[in-house]
């Protein structure tokens, strides 16, 4: 039977069986013959080893401290002589338990540690955690309802007490999270948190120092405030609702000063301007109307109001006709810039207002007539300033009506206030609807917020813009597939920023180290460096319960002119993400290789670093930053109680209440998800099937592992010095093994965790169980305990098991050191382990082994996937690959040449093919009896054994 060169699906077939057969019962030393007799099977050297086929929870908290998993961050260290790769934590809230989003970033960071350890490299890390702010602040007070059964204090010292507590608490049971997932730090001795004396210290001087330069200031401006929380909002403290409903109204105002172009032409004198807004709560604080002198605009009439003209933008009259539901006429038309020095008059206020000039006009949605509210919009504000327009506000810090009159007064501006101002404009109002639309809330009570001018301090962001770009061009945004998304995201984010509000009205915080006397603000370097000395004695509450005479040196008294009596301390705290913001500066000047958080952190962390650093060093805070996803269900829906998808670390490790919806998967489970799906996409799917596929993945490398340790289990040390002879099959798996862990260490080294996982279970699958250990079983098993021909095998095995080990050390360091106790070279933990002895590589022609396969495919079709044992073959090659396979098919009588054992044939006769194909084969079944031994079909005389088992029983 002849074929030529090439493909079929039998071959395919037989390779899927293969690798099932390998992986799930190679331990068992299984063959596709059973043997006539068992009576030699005792002496059959087949793998053995203790490791265990599966593990438990209780054997992960024992490996982890076998393995000294708490002592290896200042081992390495200590011991590594490689560059310093340093990757700077981003600190997570101490406000609750730990969910998946933690679980992302924490492993990924630990993943890229471990891979820098086991390539010779020192690692810099040093967790971190943010301890202060409004998040922390309510859920303490909340517990402390709860427990206490009365009403939240007030006494801010009481409130720092609870929260301090509360934050430490939830620290020590975030971090005992942390070392189970096998995340390696100096957890007792080297974490940062934003609440430690040393961090605030050094917080209230970085503070100094950019107000110093100027770049920290303090003025009335209007932000996002939230009347639930009774403070200022940063706009990464906001979550937005994109279907809120907001009340709009359509609102004329009867204009008192036409503009100079229509004085002589208009005789009725009742023109009145039209404005649209979503927030009528507003009116009240009116103060103009902006226009745009780009535009143009018409006097029209409506067919609802006969007699009266009306002012609006041309090019929004087509829009108006449809949600006024009127017939508009137009009767004039004018530029915008003949709108200067026209007046208007608003009964609210009961004032002639003017009609100013704004750049935000634009025809997107409205009239072409914006109302003003200098206190209400950054916008605003700006046209407010530019004017001279003094800014007053008249809503209080909780959102209520201050300062106007009886009836407004105390009402809430975003219900019963606002409904109160609607119904004084009376008709004056056109038109009354429901606006959906994006609306900010507060993240953390999720309800709305407002914008209200008030006193705060700021970061003048304006003055740090273009280095800040100009920065951002220097640092690497990875993973490498999104990395130009990210960037033009976060340029985006650093272009819109108008000003960095840094004040908070809470008593979770670090103090703005700022006295007030009369109208004069004083931040003074001795002041700081008295507190500084205060907080080191008496600790971090002394701004809130010290006398101003303890703060204040005689000589700033003097040099300021005030009186103590005079004086007043602050009452406002720094924003968290200032506190986290300078979190760099705790690395003693070290420049990160590397920040890695979510992509939330873009108008977060990331940002609020750069401008710090960009401040107070002149350059950025990191080389490089990756950039995660989050974490959402198999219907790429966000994690929410309130929808009930939530999977927890915790369960997915020990399992929940149902546990068959809810099995307890393991750390390495969860490890080996968070590499297989966490770093390629914005949105990272969990679900129990795919929890299920990474817990059958596990056990798949787990078995190998142990196939791989029970070839091993008799080796020692002096095998290595025996330098074994290896064949070209052996030497083929070294460099392969060689190559495997070089590209590994390249996707380590650019964060494609993904195709780490991939890699390996590839070379699993197709180089190890599926090539490899199926084919050298007869070698393994059946030649003598101290031959050549078995001691090469497991030199290479083990040099397999080592490169695997290091493979899958970063993602599963608990199985890996699991499995390195059971190895008879073991002396210390495999990390611990930096010199293990493995065989070098041996540069070779690899490719002849793609040609030994694609005829080994050839002669499985022809076989039609049978033992291919029971088969001797004769090869017709071309002279060139005749005399490459000539030297691989040498046998001394005994063994098998390296081709027949590739190749899993009894014999293989070789020889040349003149032109025309690269080979032809004939088939045919052996005439030899099987041995009874090693189940080959190569006995020719009466006896049950080949001459190689004869040879081995004979020796024993």
């Amino acid at each position: 039977m002849f074929i030529t060169r090439n493909t079929n699906k039998l071959y395919d077939k037989y390779v899927k069986t293969l690798r099932k057969w390998t992986c799930t019962n190679c331990i068992r030393a299984k063959s596709s013959v059973e043997p006539k007799t068992k009576a030699y099977s005792h002496t059959i050297l087949s793998p053995k080893t203790d490791f265990p086929a599966r593990s438990n929870n209780a054997k992960k908290e024992e490996i982890v401290k076998l393995a000294q998993f708490s002592e290896l961050y200042n081992w390495q260290r200590e011991h590594l002589k490689g560059s310093e790769f340093v990757l700077h934590d981003g600190p997570p809230y101490a406000n609750g338990d730990l969910h998946m989003g933690h679980a992302v970033n924490k492993i990924i960071k630990d993943i890229n540690n471990r891979s820098q350890v086991l390539q010779g490299n020192k690692v810099h890390y040093m967790p971190g955690w943010d301890c202060h702010g409004l998040p922390i602040e309510l859920k303490a007070l909340q517990k402390a309802k709860k427990s206490t059964k009365k009403n939240e204090p007030s006494d801010p010292v009481q409130i720092r007490e609870i929260a301090r507590n509360f934050a430490l608490e939830t620290v020590e049971r975030q971090k005992e999270a942390f070392k189970s997932w096998g995340v390696m730090a100096d957890w007792e001795n080297q974490c940062y948190l934003t609440l430690k004396t040393g961090y605030i210290q050094n917080q209230l001087k970085q503070f100094y120092k950019m107000y110093k330069s100027g770049l920290i200031f303090r003025a009335l401006k209007p932000v996002y405030w939230s009347p639930s929380s009774k403070t200022a909002l940063a706009e990464a403290e906001l979550e937005y609702d994109p279907q809120f409903k907001s009340k709009e109204v359509y609102v004329t105002f009867p204009i008192e000063n036409l503009p100079h172009i229509l004085q002589n032409t208009i005789s009725c004198q009742n023109v009145q301007a039209i404005i649209w807004t979503t927030t009528p709560w507003t009116l009240v604080a009116n103060r103009a109307i902006c226009y745009s002198p780009q535009l143009k605009y018409s006097l029209v009439t409506l067919s609802s109001k006969p007699g009266d003209l009306f002012l609006v933008g041309s090019g929004l009259i087509e829009g108006l006709e449809k949600t006024l539901e009127v017939e508009i006429t137009k009767m004039v038309e004018f530029d915008g810039q003949d709108l200067h020095g026209t007046t208007y008059r608003n009964k609210l206020v009961n004032e002639s207002l003017p009609f100013l000039a704004g750049d935000h006009v634009t025809e997107g949605k409205g009239t072409g007539l914006v109302h003003t509210a200098p206190a209400h919009g950054p916008e605003d504000f700006l046209v407010a300033l530019k004017n001279n327009m003094t800014v007053q506000c008249n809503v209080d810090e909780t959102g209520r009506y201050t300062n106007l009159d009886a009836e407004l007064n105390g009402l809430p501006v975003l219900t019963s206030g606002q409904d109160l101002v609607i119904s004084r404009l009376g008709d004056s109002i056109l038109h009354q609807g429901v606006y959906v639309h994006s609306y900010p809330l507060d993240w953390r009570t999720k309800k709305p917020v407002i914008i209200r001018a008030s006193q705060q301090w700021f970061i003048d962001t304006a003055a740090l813009k273009a280095k800040a770009l100009a920065a951002l061009e220097k640092v690497e945004l990875l993973p490498a597939s999104s990395g130009d998304q990210s960037r033009q995201g976060f340029r985006a984010q650093l272009e819109k920023r108008p000003y960095w509000c840094i004040s908070r009205q809470r008593a979770w915080g670090v103090p703005i180290p700022a006295l007030y006397g009369g109208e004069r603000v004083v931040v003074d370097e001795r002041i700081i460096d008295r507190l500084c000395s205060l907080i080191e004695t008496k600790g971090p509450d002394v701004w809130w319960t010290c006398d101003v005479k303890d703060l204040l040196p005689d000589d700033v008294l003097e040099q300021y002119k005030l009186k103590h009596e005079e004086i007043t301390k602050g009452q406002d705290i720094m924003d968290i993400w200032f506190d986290s913001g300078i979190s760099w500066s705790a690395l003693d000047g070290v420049k990160a290789q590397l920040y890695c958080e979510g992509y939330d952190q873009l108008t977060g962390w990331f940002q609020a670093s750069l401008l710090t650093s960009l401040a107070l060093t002149g350059g950025a805070p990191y080389k490089s930053i990756f950039v995660h996803g989050f974490v959402v269900d198999d219907k790429k829906r966000k994690m929410s109680k309130s929808i009930g998808n939530v999977i927890e670390p915790a369960t997915i490790i020990h399992g929940g209440k149902d546990k068959n919806n809810q099995p307890a998967y393991g750390v390495d489970t969860l490890r080996w998800w968070v590499a297989s799906h966490a770093t390629q996409h914005s949105q990272i799917v969990i679900s129990k099937k795919l929890l299920d596929d990474c817990q059958s993945e596990v056990i798949r490398i787990r078995n190998i592992l142990k196939y791989l340790l029970g070839v091993v289990t008799d080796l020692d040390q002096r095998h290595f010095s025996q330098k074994p002879n290896l064949n070209y099959f052996d030497q083929y798996m070294v460099q392969e093994s060689h190559e495997f862990l070089k590209q590994i260490n390249e996707h380590y080294n650019n964060y494609r965790y993904n195709h780490v996982a991939q890699t390996i279970l590839y070379f699993i699958s197709n180089k190890v169980s599926g090539l490899y250990c199926h084919c050298i079983k007869d070698r393994l098993y059946c030649s003598s305990k101290e031959s050549n021909e078995r001691i090469s095998v497991q030199l290479v095995v083990h040099t397999i098991l080592t490169s695997l080990s290091k493979a899958l050390g970063p993602i599963l360091p608990h199985l890996v050191e699991e499995a390195w106790q059971y190895h008879p070279l073991r002396e210390k933990p495999f990390y611990f382990t930096q010199e293990i002895p493995i065989l070098p590589a041996k540069t070779i022609d690899s490719t002849l082994m793609d040609t030994i396969l694609d005829i080994k495919r050839d002669i499985c079709v022809i076989t039609k996937n049978e033992n291919l044992k029971k088969f001797n073959a004769t090869i017709k090659l071309d002279a060139n690959l005749f005399d490459k396979l000539k030297e691989l098919n040498v046998t001394d009588g005994s063994n098998d040449s390296v081709l027949s054992e590739i190749l899993e044939l009894s014999k293989v006769n070789l020889e040349v093919i003149n032109g025309g194909k690269s080979w032809l084969i004939e088939v045919e079944e052996s005439k030899a009896n099987q041995c009874l031994r090693c189940r080959k079909y190569n006995v020719f005389d009466d006896s049950d054994k080949c001459v190689r088992c004869d040879s081995v029983l004979n020796s024993l």
